[in-house]
């Protein structure tokens, strides 16, 4: 069987949920995987473990600038595939190359630059917009992390309906309950955490509604006034005033905090001592945090899309497009001990399904199913 390639120079701190999948699914093939198959990363990306089947290759491209990495991705790769005589390219992230000489196994996030394309900047807007259409084309095989995704793809590209395979992502073991411990109090006095909290985590971006779950909070703290609220995530400069700015015209600066990007070993705690994750995005194709969330014991409250496809039962639903629902929902798990329990108890269950073993080992499986139709092809 031939070789696999496996492109993740998307790989740059700090990482996203992108990212995050893109590393994890490489060090999973490395641990639990058995084909062959030549990762190519940037310099500097993160650990990924020794393994008998899986060569590393480094480039600069990827830690120069992001178009150098696109050019490198589309003109160099092809070559490289070529020369180490691929039998299939995984493109997790969105775009292939248009170059490639043999079957593309493409994974798409979403399709936000298509179906929200006021949540993105000018410059993704045009590059995915410009690219994830022909790398559909392209792909033998198309992954979509949740059902909501390939529903959103298959209307978009109603062609490339029987090539798309839903294989959710995993969860890092690293996210568990932990309790009060010296590594729990160390992480509550770096970021200065207050005794009773709710908690976001992602990009605080105008996606992750991160305006609305501060005008929920508004109307839930005005009944729990020693409840504060954290955001934990990347913003740019100017975004982060204009929240800042928002923050203060409720009349919050003293009870919501902004704690910047929080390392993947520190946000275990954070959930641990959260006393709610609050999630009410208004487009996601999957939502890793809300999973991690539960995994460490804490109810998540999250909106309709994928999230709520994924968290299923285990999650309290609200509208994303409604203060007073998000509020809601949020009360109902700080107001109800008995529902609360009940929701910690099915966010554990449901959480523990989602592993990066199964998740490589399906990936795995399409490879070789790509790999045998195209050898019948040949034959």
């Amino acid at each position: 069987m031939k070789r696999i390639a496996y492109n993740a120079m998307v790989l740059k701190e700090p990482y996203s949920g992108v990212e995050v999948t893109v590393h994890q699914l490489a060090a999973a093939l490395a641990e639990f995987g058995t084909l062959v198959t030549e990762i190519y990363l940037p310099k500097n990306h993160r650990p990924i473990q020794k393994s008998p089947h899986i060569t590393l290759h480094h480039s600069t491209a990827g830690t120069r600038s992001r178009l150098i990495r696109i050019l490198w991705e589309q003109l160099v790769l092809p070559l490289k595939l070529t020369r180490n005589n691929a039998g299939l390219l995984h493109a997790p992230a969105y775009v292939a190359p248009m170059a490639a000489p043999c079957p593309v196994v493409l994974t798409v996030h979403d399709l936000h630059a298509m179906t929200h394309p006021q949540f993105c900047t000018a410059s993704n807007r045009l590059h995915y917009s410009l690219m994830i259409p022909p790398s559909i084309r392209k792909a033998a095989a198309v992954i979509a992390f949740s059902e909501y995704t390939k529903r959103t793809i298959q209307k978009r590209f109603p062609e490339a309906a029987e090539k798309i395979t839903v294989i959710p992502p995993g969860i890092s073991p690293l996210f568990k309950y932990h309790p009060q411990s010296v590594d729990s109090e160390r992480v509550r006095q770096r970021y200065q955490l207050p005794t009773s909290f709710l908690l976001f985590v992602g990009d605080l971006t105008e996606r992750k509604n991160i305006r609305g779950v501060i005008s929920a909070f508004k109307l839930v703290q005005a009944k729990k006034p020693d409840l504060h609220l954290l955001l934990a995530g990347a913003i740019n400069s100017s975004g982060g005033a204009a929240l800042d700015n928002h923050i203060r015209q409720h009349d919050l600066a003293q009870r919501v905090s902004r704690i910047g990007y929080v390392e993947t070993h520190e946000l275990p705690h954070l959930y641990s001592m959260a006393q709610a994750f609050v999630f009410p995005s208004h487009d996601e194709g999957f939502g890793v945090p809300p999973l991690e969330a539960m995994a460490c014991g804490c109810p998540v409250v999250c909106s309709g899309g994928a999230p709520v496809e994924i968290c299923g039962g285990a999650a309290v639903s609200c509208d994303a497009q409604e203060h007073s629902s998000i509020a809601a929902a949020i009360a109902l798990l700080l107001d109800q001990p008995q529902f609360r329990q009940e929701k910690i108890a099915a966010g554990y269950k449901r959480a523990a399904e989602f592993t990066w073993q199964r998740a490589a080992l399906k990936t795995e499986a399409l490879y070789r199913t790509v790999l045998a139709g195209t050898e019948g092809v040949r034959g």
